[in-house]
């Protein structure tokens, strides 16, 4: 006989919220049933704690036990963040086929170009690769500092063994 499953909410301050870069409360809910491993049901960020509960409500959940464990709750995230570093780096897309025609692609030889969102820290870095006729979105990362954005640009010329060129205060990878 099947126990119906228990929902639980966590909710941590000041985790790091990578589509807003900023810090924010962090909420994740997950079940549990018949003593299997936790399974994640959705996760949150917001500004006010009370925000989250009231997405989880929007969700259709309306039964759950709050949990304060500051390690399982972190541990989740984690979880979540390496999830979605490795879809960042793994996922390719084709940018729209006018984008070749506009600025600033249509001024640039070929090559590949690592792009920040920002001049200052935490920031999206993109790579991305134009070709004679596309442009592609190759890998993307958040990084928090210099060191990550190091690491991002250092992994994308080994992964496409290319060396690294400055332009203009402007990085291009070749």
């Amino acid at each position: 006989m099947s126990v119906s499953p228990r929902y639980y909410l966590g909710l941590v301050p000041h985790l790091f919220n990578p589509i807003h870069l900023d810090y924010e409360w962090f909420g994740v809910l997950w079940r549990e049933e018949d003593n299997r491993y936790p399974t994640i049901v959705g996760y949150w960020f917001s500004k006010e704690k009370s925000e989250i509960t009231q997405s989880v409500t929007r969700s259709g959940f309306s039964k759950w036990i709050e949990k304060s464990d500051h390690h399982i709750i972190t541990n989740m995230y984690t979880s979540i963040r390496n999830k979605k570093k490795k879809q960042d780096w793994e996922h390719r897309t084709r940018l729209p086929i006018l984008t070749i025609f506009k600025s600033p692609w249509s001024e640039v030889p070929s090559g590949m170009y690592i792009l920040k969102s920002r001049d200052t820290f935490p920031l999206h870095a993109s790579a991305v690769c134009k070709k004679r006729f596309f442009v592609w979105l190759e890998h993307s990362a958040v990084c928090e500092n210099e060191g990550e954005l190091q690491s991002f640009m250092k992994r994308v010329q080994e992964d496409h063994q290319i060396e690294t060129l400055m332009k203009n205060s402007s990085l291009t990878v070749r």
